[in-house]
């Protein structure tokens, strides 16, 4: 009886050193993905191009490799042909080994009422903005996913410097914000689908 309980006790252990955030991607977005960035969610760079150099045509999929200690959140960052680029952040690749792009990503919180249909999150969307890039952010659109354009640019006269944060006013209500960011260089980067209640700061890189 001690052998097996010592047996039981170490088992989910075990499993708790599997950190290998490996996933299988699907393109799903109706164009191409010619590059393919994912690296660790506290990793502070992007790293090397997972996709060959024929990138990934629409209704593809391929397998990515993370490192086997990276841990389960990944950020994610898609360039697309034609130069348009969406990065979608602190993904469970533990959780979501099939990662869909063209759908939103789970976190494993998506929220379900007592029918099982899914949930619109409310509540209060504001939040930091944080600079984690190299270059300054000119400007910084967010709006709500059901809407049709990026609006205003939320930071008027101001900019956000390498390193800086500025905090982000948004009206209660919705959660579901798709964001865009714009460097100093007119490179734009955008994250779609974000649950900005959820979170008490977002960072860009």
């Amino acid at each position: 009886m001690t052998l097996a309980g010592l047996t039981f006790l170490g088992q989910p252990a075990a499993a708790q050193t599997d950190t290998d955030g490996s996933f299988n991607l699907t393109n799903r977005s109706g164009r191409t993905i010619e590059r393919l960035y994912a690296s660790p969610q506290r990793s502070r760079n992007w790293g090397e191009n997972r996709l060959p150099a024929s990138g990934l045509a629409n209704g593809a999929d391929f397998a990515v490799r993370m490192p086997p200690t990276g841990g389960c959140r990944t950020d994610l960052r898609m360039v697309y042909e034609g130069g348009l680029t969406e990065e979608k952040r602190d993904v469970d690749t533990c959780f979501d080994r099939d990662v869909t792009i063209g759908t939103p990503a789970r976190t494993g919180t998506l929220q379900r009422d007592a029918s099982g249909k899914p949930v619109t999150p409310r509540g209060n969307p504001s939040f930091e903005l944080v600079n984690d890039g190299s270059r300054q952010i000119r400007e910084f659109f967010a709006s709500p996913t059901t809407s049709d354009d990026w609006g205003e640019d939320r930071l008027g006269q101001d900019v956000v410097e390498p390193g800086d944060r500025l905090h982000i006013r948004l009206p209660n209500g919705p959660c579901q914000y798709d964001l865009r960011v714009v460097w100093s260089n007119g490179r734009s980067d955008e994250r779609r689908d974000v649950n900005l209640c959820e979170m008490n700061e977002v960072s860009f890189k």
